[in-house]
């Protein structure tokens, strides 16, 4: 199993940041701010669950100082933007690019297993936050409970997770017959 000391500062900062982004690009995608702050706090929870997983790559992302560091590495990121890029369209892009590097990471360590137990988890992630808070309701009553920028983000998530542990390693060459 791959963990955190096989990789380089720059593969850990991408796995261990794109957790949190994808919470911020699920979080950002609709609702009231206080429907974001809720998604937000089920994200992080989800992600400091995983300090009870069996994958010590999930372990290393839900330790508190990681939490942090990767918490003050997106902040850094967004606050360098200017304002009129401080969008939740560059939040999910940001997000994504995130996803694609880390699971880039993690495949050039040949870890098939690891890649599916870090899209699952990030995937898992993603549906907890977009699950909690019913979108466009009135007092409890109708709304949808994902609305459709949530869903729309996903789907594309969906697809960067499902592309990158389909694409075989980049530095590989044709194998022997």
């Amino acid at each position: 199993m791959l963990t955190r000391e096989k990789l380089t500062d720059a593969q850990w900062s991408a796995v261990r940041t794109t957790p949190q982004l994808v919470v911020l690009a699920v979080s950002s995608a609709g609702g009231t701010p206080f429907e974001e702050l809720l998604e937000r706090k089920v994200g992080l929870r989800g992600i400091e669950d995983a300090i009870n997983s069996t994958h010590p790559l999930l372990r290393a992302i839900a330790d508190g100082t990681q939490i942090v560091q990767a918490e003050d590495e997106i902040r850094a990121w967004y606050h360098s933007l200017p304002d009129a890029e401080r969008t939740p369209a560059s939040l999910q892009e940001k997000a994504l690019a995130s996803t694609r590097q880390a699971l880039d990471a993690i495949r050039a360590q040949d870890g098939a297993g690891d890649l599916l137990q870090y899209g699952d988890f990030v995937l898992a992630t993603a549906a907890r936050v977009a699950r909690v808070a019913r979108e466009g309701d009135f007092l409890g009553i109708d709304g949808e409970r994902i609305s459709r920028g949530e869903r729309d983000f996903i789907a594309r998530l969906e697809h960067v997770v499902a592309t990158g542990r389909s694409e075989p390693h980049r530095g590989a060459g044709p194998k022997a017959a």
